[in-house]
């Protein structure tokens, strides 16, 4: 009875309640970090509700300006992060995401590709690639900071540290960011950024989001709080042009993306208020292992997917 139809040529029915608690995990981790919540919506809408590609990102942006909406008015009400940040990266940001979403409809056009002799769409595979490459390497790096930093007895707090994008990168015209304790950061490195997480927002619809917080974390040297309030404002001009994009090419389901909204509301204050309470290092360290996951599931469901014609023929 709670289970319905997208109406996006999608086969099979999908539980409401299941895509309601989805939202609220989703929510949790984008509530905790500020960005990265995506990182696990785009994934599993592919590979447990089975949803296309392209619906599966355009739906997800549309969620995430709902749910970006709740998280960058919590973090201000907490005072914590910059805005100042978002608002310099968003001009190469949005540029960025038209540029992915129109590489996203170009996969989405192309025909499947053979592997291991089994028909996989084009934007599924190169989608899991990108997830798998990219959240890896953020979870290995993580990891192993989060090791150094539980060795050290003193807690850094809300302390930053700048990191080399501050130290090294010395580009003319500066900023003083003086709300996160950074000063003469490079305006255009910050423009630049912005162009390549808007990008990887339009195609993976999660991955700018979730490459900003490592860029903030080490790049920058905010502390993990800081670093979480910093990329909401950023994150929701990112997603609303690219879910305006996604649903004029028709790849956005307004049901699947309310019913996830339910959920990531609820969850975006618990994350928001969970952060607020924690410390940097027990953040660094969940936020890792929830990257690494991720990346777990990723590659054990495409395995799976490659091998089921070769356990059928058996």
């Amino acid at each position: 009875m709670l289970d319905f139809h997208l109406g996006i040529g999608l086969g099979h029915a999908v539980s409401l309640p299941a895509l309601a608690g989805l939202g609220l995990l989703v929510g949790i981790v984008a509530g905790m970090f500020g960005v990265g919540g995506g990182s696990l919506l785009t994934p599993l809408l592919l590979h447990v509700f089975k949803i296309p590609a392209a619906i599966a990102v355009g739906s997800g942006l549309s969620q995430k300006c709902g749910s970006s909406v709740v998280s960058f008015a919590k973090y201000r009400h907490l005072k914590r992060g910059d805005p100042r940040i978002d608002l310099l990266m968003m001009g190469g940001s949005l540029m960025g995401v038209d540029v992915g979403s129109r590489f996203l409809a170009y996969l989405s056009g192309r025909p499947d590709v053979l592997i291991a002799g089994h028909p996989l769409p084009l934007a599924i595979f190169v989608l899991d690639c990108l997830f798998i490459l990219v959240l890896g390497c953020a979870s290995v790096g993580m990891l192993v900071e989060a090791r150094l930093a539980f060795r050290n007895p003193v807690s850094r707090g809300d302390k930053t540290i700048p990191g080399f994008l501050v130290t090294k990168v010395r580009i003319p015209p500066f900023v003083d960011l003086p709300e996160v304790q950074l000063y003469r950061v490079s305006v255009p490195l910050l423009a630049a950024i912005g162009l390549v997480l808007g990008a990887a927002e339009g195609v993976m619809g999660t991955g700018g989001g979730m490459l900003l917080m490592p860029v903030l974390l080490y790049g920058f040297g905010l502390s993990a709080r800081n670093a979480a309030g910093t990329g909401n404002l950023l994150v929701l001009a990112t997603v609303s042009l690219g879910a305006i994009e996604q649903a004029l090419r028709g790849f956005v389901s307004l049901r699947l993306s309310m019913a996830i909204l339910v959920g990531s509301s609820v969850g975006a204050q618990i994350g928001a208020l969970i952060t607020h309470r924690l410390s940097n290092r027990v953040l660094r360290l969940i936020f890792a292992v929830v990257l690494a996951l991720t990346v777990v599931f990723i590659c054990s469901d495409l395995l799976a997917t490659i091998l089921a014609p070769l356990h059928s023929a058996q």
